[in-house]
C-alpha cells in the first residue's frame, strides 16, 4: 500500500487517506458539489433531512482540512472545483447531488424548523414578544421579564405582556437571560436547517446569493414582463395570439375614422356622416339666426344639436381603451399561472 506523507514528511494516517479518496470518488460521481453550514443544527435534524433527501442528495461531513485536500485532488478531472475550497469555513459539510442546486436549496429552505434560542446565538430576525397573557402566575417572572425590557401587568391572576416588544434585533447576540425568558414563554425564534452557501455546477462556482431565489418575487417579475411585452407588441402592431383581437379592433376603428373623415358612405359610417352633416347644418343655422333672426323658419331655432362625429369617435376610442386595459389585466397573471 502507498504511504502518503505530509509536506513535513510525516506519515498521513490511513483512515484520513481513505476519507479523502472516498470524497474524491463522490466528487467524480456527482454533477453538483455543494457546501452547507452545520452550525446550530442537531443530529436528529440532520438525520431527518438525510431521510428527506434520500435518492436526491447525499450529505457528508468531515474535517475542513480533508475537504480542501479532496477538492484540490479532484481538480484534475473537474477544472475549477478547487475554488470551492475558499468557501470551506466553520462547521461545513458536503452536499452531493445531480439535481439543480437552486432546487435543492429551495427544498432545504422550505424544510427548516423552529427552535428555541440559545445563549450566544445571533438573532436571524427581530425577536418580538407579543402582547397578551403569558399564562404564568405573578412572582419572580415579572422581574425576569422586566430585566430583558418586556413591560408587564398583572391581570386575572396572570402576568400579561403589556405590548408587543422587540427584545432582540436582527444581527444582535442573544443573552442568557433572554434565552431563558423566551423558553419560559414558549417562543422559538430561531430557524434551524441547512442552506447551501456555495456550489460547483458544470465548472461554475455559485454563491449563496446566486443559489437563493424568492418564488413570489420571480412570479411578480414574470407578470410585469408579460404585461410590458404585451403592450409593446400591441403598440408595434406585432401579431400574436394575444394581440390579434386588439389589433383588429384598433384597425377597424381607424378604418371607420378614416372613412368618416373622407366622407365614404358605408353601413357603419352613414349614421356618423348624417350626424356630422346635421351638426354642421345646425351650427350654420345658428350663425344665420344670430345675424338675421327671421331668415329661417322659427322651428329651426328649437332643433337640439346632435352629437358630432368627433364625439362619437372619441366615445368609441375611450371604450376601446377601457377594453384594452381589461384585456391586459386578463392576460397578466391569469394567463401565466392559470
Amino acid at each position: 500500500m502507498t504511504v502518503v506523507l505530509t509536506r513535513q514528511g510525516r506519515r498521513v494516517p490511513e483512515h484520513k487517506v481513505k476519507i479523502v479518496n472516498e470524497l474524491v470518488e463522490l466528487i467524480k460521481k456527482y454533477k453538483v458539489i455543494a457546501l452547507t453550514t452545520m452550525d446550530n443544527i442537531g443530529s436528529l435534524q440532520v438525520q431527518r433531512l438525510r431521510n428527506m433527501l434520500r435518492e436526491r442528495a447525499l450529505i457528508k461531513m468531515v474535517k475542513n482540512t480533508l475537504m480542501k485536500i479532496a477538492l484540490n485532488k479532484a481538480s484534475k478531472f473537474k477544472p475549477g472545483i478547487e475554488k470551492l475550497a475558499d468557501h470551506v469555513t466553520g462547521s461545513c459539510a458536503f452536499v452531493f447531488t445531480n439535481e439543480n442546486p437552486i432546487k435543492i436549496n429551495l427544498f432545504l429552505e422550505k424544510n427548516k424548523a423552529k427552535a428555541p434560542a440559545k445563549e450566544g446565538q445571533i438573532a436571524q430576525s427581530d425577536i418580538i414578544v407579543p402582547e397578551g397573557n403569558t399564562g404564568l402566575p405573578p412572582g419572580p417572572v415579572i422581574s425576569e421579564l422586566n430585566e430583558v425590557g418586556i413591560p408587564t401587568r398583572v391581570q386575572s391572576g396572570s402576568v400579561w405582556v403589556a405590548k408587543d416588544t422587540v427584545v432582540c434585533k436582527k444581527g444582535e447576540k442573544i443573552s442568557r437571560k433572554l434565552a431563558l425568558v423566551l423558553s419560559r414563554l414558549g417562543i422559538e425564534p430561531m430557524e434551524v436547517g441547512l442552506t447551501l452557501h456555495a456550489a460547483y455546477d458544470d465548472g461554475v462556482i455559485l454563491t449563496e446569493e446566486e443559489l437563493t431565489i424568492h418564488p413570489e418575487e420571480i412570479k411578480q417579475q414574470i407578470q410585469t414582463a408579460h404585461i410590458e411585452a404585451f403592450n409593446l407588441a400591441v403598440n408595434a402592431a406585432i401579431p400574436t395570439p394575444d394581440t390579434i383581437p386588439l389589433l383588429l379592433q384598433r384597425a377597424h376603428l381607424e378604418a371607420i375614422n378614416l372613412a368618416i373623415n373622407a366622407s365614404i358612405p358605408t353601413k357603419e359610417t352613414i349614421p356618423h356622416l348624417l350626424a356630422k352633416v346635421h351638426a354642421e347644418a345646425t351650427t350654420l343655422a345658428s350663425k344665420i339666426l344670430e345675424i338675421k333672426p327671421d331668415a329661417l323658419p322659427s322651428d329651426i331655432v328649437s332643433v337640439t344639436p346632435q352629437p358630432t362625429v368627433e364625439h362619437v369617435v372619441e366615445k368609441e376610442e375611450k371604450k376601446e381603451e377601457k377594453k384594452e386595459e381589461e384585456e391586459e389585466e386578463e392576460l397578466g397573471l391569469g394567463s401565466l399561472f392559470g
